[in-house]
């Protein structure tokens, strides 16, 4: 059974999994040299008890989408990949509509910051990293149960 905070983490790779049909989304791995590339870091969670017998957790997830295909002017291609991006995100799959709850699964999810990645010299990788912050609540001491 999984816990929340992986049904949370699954739910963000589905939607990262729109970004570029047919493109694998990776976890919290490195790539191996593909023409695109999109990985999602469930990384810290700090957690708070809010009310009796619950608590929120604040979970940081940062997205990674890069190719080495892109064409110059390579800050242009790196926005519209961020646009790309972002919209996957808070965005429901079916409906294309603004889901900041990801099917109810969260209380909030909300862009902290981005990076915007151009080439170095003699390589084409351009893309951009998104941190989130996703807010979602599980019962004390139970991270099965909101």
């Amino acid at each position: 059974m999984d816990t929340i905070r992986e049904k949370v983490v699954k739910a963000i790779v589905a939607r990262a999994e729109t970004i570029v049909p047919g493109t694998p989304v990776l976890r919290s791995e490195q790539y191996d040299d593909d023409d695109v590339f999109v990985c999602v870091w469930d990384l810290e969670q700090e957690s708070e008890k809010t009310k009796y017998g619950s608590q929120m957790n604040t979970l940081q997830v940062v997205i990674e989408y890069l190719t080495n295909s892109a064409v110059k002017p390579y800050s242009s291609a790196a926005n519209e990949m961020y646009g790309q991006l972002v919209t996957a995100i808070a965005n429901d799959i079916s409906s294309g509509e603004p889901d900041p709850t990801l099917g109810g699964l969260a209380t909030s999810i909300g862009e902290t910051s981005s990076l915007s990645l151009t080439p170095e010299p003699g390589l084409k990788v351009t893309g951009c990293s998104v941190t989130f912050e996703v807010m979602y609540e599980t019962k004390n001491g139970d991270p099965f149960t909101q």
